[in-house]
């Protein structure tokens, strides 16, 4: 009996850790389902919007692990800041806004980065650098995101990253590596971003040295 006793608990401890398994499986794939209908939204808007037409195409939306990460990169001839500041163009200004329509109608937090080329800032070793420059500049967006309406609760985290996460590891100076990255988490990876368990927007391409000017 004491044998038989033994075994049913540890059929029972195994049925709840495989419900708990299933249901934190169901929760992660309604997650998903919401934020593929968010950047559907997103998109919808973005591609409404007539101004933005000229810069639809440096707007890119990626699902990740983490969530939706929507990000803001500059062209050659359309950069997203004036060269060398955190001053923000006006269709900078009108895309971010757009974006923070949207944002208000989901409870999701987000986190944002700001991001350069890997031109070296004149004068940076020692003074004013990338690092700052990228700081600013994502601490911009934020400003124009509150200025929207986008409650300032949403946002969990501003950081500027410099050249350190490229989008193009091929090609460092180029153009597309200077943006603005907003990342609307899911519940999972806003969990392990306040444990401090993991990092949050791990964009695509090797981690390089230096920092950039644009």
């Amino acid at each position: 009996r004491s044998a038989g006793q033994v075994k049913r608990g540890e059929s029972e401890s195994e049925r709840r850790h495989i419900n708990l398994q299933a249901a934190k499986a169901e929760v992660a794939r309604e997650e998903a389902a919401r934020m593929a209908k968010l950047k559907e939204r997103i998109e919808s808007v973005l591609d409404g919007n007539p101004h933005l037409s000229p810069v639809r195409d440096q707007i890119r939306l990626e699902l990740t692990a983490e969530g939706l990460r929507i990000q803001v990169v500059d062209d050659q001839n359309r950069p997203m800041f004036d060269t060398g500041s955190a001053r923000l163009k006006d269709y900078t200004r009108e895309i971010l806004r757009e974006v923070a329509n949207v944002l208000n109608g989901v409870d999701n937090r987000i986190a944002l980065s700001g991001h350069t080329d890997a031109t070296p800032y004149s004068g940076g070793e020692r003074g004013y650098s990338n690092w700052e420059l990228s700081a600013d500049r994502a601490n911009a967006s934020r400003r124009e995101l509150l200025a929207a309406g986008l409650a300032d609760d949403k946002v969990l985290r501003v950081v500027g990253l410099a050249a350190s996460m490229p989008l193009g590891a091929d090609d460092p100076l180029h153009p597309s590596n200077r943006r603005i990255s907003i990342v609307v988490l899911n519940k999972q990876a806003e969990e392990a971003f306040r444990s401090g368990a993991a990092p949050v927007d791990t964009a695509p391409g090797a981690a390089s040295a230096g920092g950039g000017r644009r």
